[in-house]
């Protein structure tokens, strides 16, 4: 697994990988096509076709959904930390309705790993600039832009109960730091969701320590996803 891992990582943010995306994720769009709502369909294919989203279609699907249901039914701020070029963002900003997104990401690369990665991969990587995703998201309202290192990028955010945060920071440190300040606000019954929990080792080590001796059970979705309702 960690080869494999390593081997996939390697290549973050370049042609082979966004050409794999693209390919895997045609065909789960066919999948989608014949059993999901049509409008839903036709807004995930024009943001993958943006090339700015690095998720599978499975995995578009599954924030968007999520992300709708818990503007439905619950009060609470939205989150994301790990923006990238602002893809996963803009399908919360979709469905979250009037409530406040909070976007929190170094706009410069990732840090620098923890010895729980296993270099797998390297400073600086995906980065993108702040002003080009604000630009991609100035139609949407209520949307708050963080940048710096989380969770010290967090300092003047206003003390606020969450409903939904998107976690996709790739590094132990990062989705632990993530875990820590999330976890005592999220609302009961709200969701916390993870990208790369089944491909990369430091983003699954930071899960199982920090549910260790919590109620919670981490659930493994069949994508690289993983996602915990907060009781």
């Amino acid at each position: 697994m960690w080869l494999k891992n390593r081997f996939v990582q390697k290549l973050g943010g370049g042609w082979l990988e966004s050409f794999g995306l693209r390919t895997w994720s045609n065909l789960q769009f066919a999948s989608l096509s014949s059993r999901k709502d049509a409008e839903v369909i036709r807004i995930l294919r024009e943001i993958h076709r943006e090339k700015r989203s690095l998720l599978s279609a499975f995995e578009q699907y599954i924030v968007y959904a999520l992300g709708k249901a818990q503007s439905k039914k619950y009060d609470g701020a939205f989150a994301e930390v790990g923006v990238y070029k602002g893809a996963s963002a803009r399908l919360l900003c979709e469905v979250k309705g009037d409530k406040p997104l909070h976007l929190f990401d170094t706009f410069e690369g990732l840090p620098e790993a923890a010895e729980q990665d296993r270099q797998v991969h390297r400073q600086g990587q995906y980065a993108y600039g702040l002003e080009d995703v604000q630009k991609y998201l100035s139609n949407y309202a209520n949307v708050h832009y963080h940048k710096g290192l989380f969770p010290e990028s967090a300092v003047d955010v206003p003390v606020q109960s969450y409903a939904f945060a998107h976690f996709d920071v790739d590094l132990y440190e990062g989705t632990l730091g993530c875990l820590e300040y999330f976890y005592p606000k999220m609302i009961h019954g709200g969701i916390m969701l993870s990208h790369d929990y089944s491909l990369l080792a430091g983003v699954e080590q930071a899960f199982t320590e920090f549910f260790a001796d919590k109620p919670e059970e981490v659930i493994d979705l069949p994508t690289t996803q993983c996602l915990v309702f907060k009781l």
